[in-house]
């Protein structure tokens, strides 16, 4: 996966705090969202799978399975659903409640769930690695459920343009 300095644009290494072309300083928080703006693109435009844009943000996720109580921290939501990493994904078509607790601290978010993919291992490519994992459709997400979500991908996105010196027109 490659990453470009949002202002010279020529490309850095993924731990470089400065960029050796134009001398911008980044924080490590930089250089992490810029490599999960990469990674969502690569995904994006590699299937068309999905129909919401999925913006990186970190959140909690839980949900139950016949075996366990699963709680995870993710990065990536997006109103039709979510992928959640996992080593043991459900099969496709399986059917869960689902809790979220996004950042905005409000109620949590509860919405039934459909596995609609799976992927058993970890796979590398040439773009990077793609985790093994599942992702999930909302079936039944509330028009005000979805407004946060949307709410959060639209913040998101206004920082995401800030930080690589877009101008939204």
């Amino acid at each position: 996966m490659k990453l470009f300095c949002p202002y010279c644009t020529k490309e850095i290494d993924q731990d470089t705090l400065q960029c050796p072309f134009c001398g911008t300083s980044y924080a490590s928080e930089t250089i992490q969202l810029l490599t999960e703006i990469v990674k969502v693109a690569t995904e994006e435009g590699a299937t068309e799978r999905r129909r919401f844009i999925r913006i990186p943000k970190k959140f909690k996720l839980v949900y139950s399975t016949p075996k366990a109580f699963v709680e995870h921290y993710l990065s990536n939501i997006g109103q039709g659903g979510v992928f959640i990493p996992t080593n043991a994904p459900l099969e496709a078509g399986t059917q869960c409640d689902v809790k979220i607790v996004l950042p905005d601290g409000k109620e949590e978010i509860e919405v039934f769930c459909e596995v609609v993919w799976q992927q058993k291992e970890e796979v590398v490519t040439p773009e990077g690695i793609s985790l093994a994992g599942m992702g999930v459709n909302f079936l039944n997400l509330s028009p005000e459920d979805k407004e946060r979500i949307d709410a959060m991908c639209k913040e998101r996105e206004k920082e995401i343009d800030k930080i690589l010196g877009r101008k939204k027109s």
